[in-house]
């Protein structure tokens, strides 16, 4: 089947590509950190989707769905625990990831748009963490969101406009629990999934900084350059070393003559 599957589509040869990279052979199970953050975001996707099912995003009705999720729902407890700690660990997992990225030096040329792309998704991941964390609408949720849009308000220019619109009015509400609820499950996951596909396509691309190709071919590019500068400089030693030869049998030849002359 598989044989047959690779014949007529070619998937096996795709996956192979899209799968695999080489990395340093030093440190090599740091690189799988992208890989690892790749699938905690699909699984907030999946589980997110399933609680759908049952989550109504009203300030009536938003903790008691909640909690006949936890209680009530064919799995739902299980699904809600893997949607609630996926996303920690998601956070702990991309911070280690971007951490790996700039010590490594991965951001470096030609890998700028990896790094941009990275960062951009990190502040998606963050906006996802943020919104999520209101629409249980308990007391920790509550207080915790009006305490974030607080400090964010005091951002310069447009601190106070962010938060206006994130509140829906002057203190927070049903708008508010209404905006969080959209931008958490509509507009941040419709952001995060162009940007994956970006991120992905740089990288198989430019791959991973420091593989083992990449190093053997720039010590073969830089020994080559070296060997041609080598073989300059002795050819202009050469050439110099015969014009200043030349020269001299010049100067003997008109010495000669003119003591033939006298």
């Amino acid at each position: 089947m598989v044989d047959w599957m690779e014949d007529r589509t070619g998937i096996v040869t795709q996956l192979e590509h899209f799968l695999y990279e080489p990395v340093p052979k030093r440190g090599a199970w740091l690189y799988t950190l992208g890989s690892a953050t790749l699938f905690l975001i699909v699984l907030q996707f999946l589980t997110g989707i399933l609680l759908l099912f049952y989550y109504v995003p009203t300030t009536d009705h938003a903790w008691n769905s909640v909690y006949y999720i936890m209680n009530e729902a064919y799995f739902g407890q299980l699904i809600r625990g893997i949607h609630y700690w996926s996303a920690n660990f998601l956070l702990a997992v991309i911070g280690l990831h971007m951490a790996r990225t700039f010590f490594s030096g991965s951001y470096k040329a030609p890998r700028e748009w990896n790094w941009i792309t990275g960062v951009i998704l990190l502040l998606l991941v963050i906006g996802l963490a943020f919104t999520g964390y209101l629409l249980r609408w308990d007391q920790d949720g509550f207080w915790a969101s009006v305490v974030g849009i607080k400090i964010g308000s005091y951002s310069p220019f447009i601190g106070g406009y962010v938060a206006n619109f994130l509140l829906g009015g002057d203190v927070a509400g049903p708008a508010t629990l209404a905006r969080f609820f959209a931008i958490h499950v509509w507009l941040l996951p419709a952001a995060l999934a162009p940007f994956i596909g970006i991120h992905l396509y740089l990288l198989r691309r430019h791959g991973e900084f420091g593989n083992q190709f990449e190093y053997t071919d720039r010590l073969a590019k830089l020994h080559e350059q070296q060997r041609l500068e080598e073989y300059a400089r002795y050819e202009l030693d050469g050439e110099e070393d015969g014009a200043e030869e030349d020269g001299r049998n010049g100067e003997d030849r008109e010495n000669g003559r003119y003591s033939d002359r006298e």
